[in-house]
């Protein structure tokens, strides 16, 4: 059965929050005799770790009816589920989103404010029809079943992080798994298989660096080598906010970036969250290095680089049907205008080609190179430093594995 997602807010009126209520209760009541598995938190029972489920099911759902007022413009979780259903789009999910506007609320108001990337979904308004009848209007738009189930890059990440845990089938040792991750409440699962989802789940929120090394702690003894190094790989980049890194996703449009990180792995590890670990997304770095012919030196480099990315001695090439790839560039030192250059040529010349500059310049226009496309992703002060501390303690763990473990059973 398919799963559709309904999100929500509280509004400040009476006779909004009855409006709304009676939206909701008559999409509860009509869906699941359309074949669709409703999930929505006023089905929720007292006590339930709301956050931790309403993750899983942005994760897993098929379809999310999003009901916006007026009110819900400022929503802080509204907002959030928006963002992370636009997330799985934007990596390549055919996840149906139906964003329906409640009395009060217009498309101008809609396209001013911070949810303004649902105006590009053709909402569904309400204007002066009763419930009932926008019922109506949202199952049509629904559609049929056949063409909505959907193994998202969303969802085949958090399926490898539960493959990762398959050999874990003791639930309280998952349980503190989730715990060290990030989880709040006390929600207990009846089995191991649905800990290892809850598990899965913690990384679709940012994860601060710090927590990891003690959440893998509690299972490494339970997993094998290559098990424990592919789940160490899948957490490492969970530091980084995806609702953030959303915009390095090309779809139909090139990428020009600027990131305000010192180091190639950072970029990296935007890129993988970003995608979800994507197996279509490629990366190659290039250190500039300051010289008398620079220019020829620096595309010198990243010609070799490209061919790296297209798997072929000839840059003429293009990239493998389905593959999405990223030229990583660190100036090194290299004046601005001189990278700006190289990036201008290296666009000019390769269409498909996604560029990321490592720079605290919070304009890529600063580059020279064309807006549409450019963006900035900035990063805190001290987060590569922190990273690096936790890759250092990672790196111990898998060291110590020699003596003991699974690896060590066998």
């Amino acid at each position: 059965m398919a799963i559709t997602f309904i999100s929500h807010s509280s509004a400040k009126t009476e006779e909004d929050q009855a409006n709304a209520d009676s939206v909701r209760t008559e999409l509860i009541k009509r869906l699941p005799d359309l074949g669709w598995d409703v999930r929505v938190d006023d089905l929720l029972p007292p006590g339930t770790d709301w956050r931790s489920v309403l993750y899983g099911w942005l994760a897993d759902c098929d379809a999310a009816v999003v009901l916006v007022g007026k009110d819900g413009l400022e929503s802080t979780w509204l907002k959030r589920e928006v963002h992370i259903l636009l997330w799985r789009r934007a990596v390549g999910s055919r996840l149906t989103i139906v964003p329906v506007l409640l009395k009060g609320l217009s498309p101008r108001e809609l396209r001013r404010s911070e949810l303004s990337q649902l105006a590009d979904l053709q909402c569904v308004q309400q204007d002066e029809t009763e419930p009932a009848d926008l019922v109506s209007r949202i199952v049509e738009r629904l559609g049929d079943l056949g063409g909505c189930a959907d193994n998202s890059a969303m969802r085949a990440m958090t399926t490898k992080i539960e493959h990762c845990l398959d050999e874990v089938t003791d639930r309280f040792t998952l349980r503190s798994m989730a715990h060290r991750l990030g989880s709040e409440g006390d929600w207990r699962f009846p089995t191991a298989s649905e800990e290892r989802r809850h598990v899965a789940h913690q990384v679709l929120a940012p994860v601060p660096t710090q927590k990891v090394p003690s959440a893998v702690n509690e299972v490494e003894f339970f997993l094998a080598l290559d098990r424990l190094n592919k789940l160490i790989s899948l957490l490492l980049p969970t530091w980084i906010d995806p609702l953030g890194v959303r915009l390095l996703l090309p779809g139909e449009r090139r990428v020009v970036a600027t990131l305000a990180g010192a180091r190639a792995e950072t970029a990296e590890q935007h890129i993988h969250r970003a995608s979800c670990f994507s197996g279509a997304y490629w990366v190659k770095a290039v250190d500039l290095v300051a010289g008398e012919a620079q220019h020829e030196e620096h595309m010198t480099a990243c010609l070799t680089a490209i061919c790296a990315l297209l798997k072929s001695d000839d840059e003429n090439e293009l990239p493998i049907e389905g593959e999405v790839l990223f030229l990583v560039i660190d100036p090194a030192g290299t004046e601005l205008d001189v990278v700006g250059h190289l990036v201008r040529t290296l666009i000019g010349r390769f269409h498909w080609l996604n560029i990321i500059v490592l720079t605290d310049r919070t304009d890529p226009a600063d580059l020279g190179v064309p807006t549409a496309g450019a963006v900035h992703i900035p990063v805190q002060p001290g987060a590569e430093g922190q990273m690096a501390r936790t890759r250092r303690a990672l790196k111990e763990i898998r060291d110590r594995r020699s003596g003991h473990g699974k690896d060590a059973e066998s």
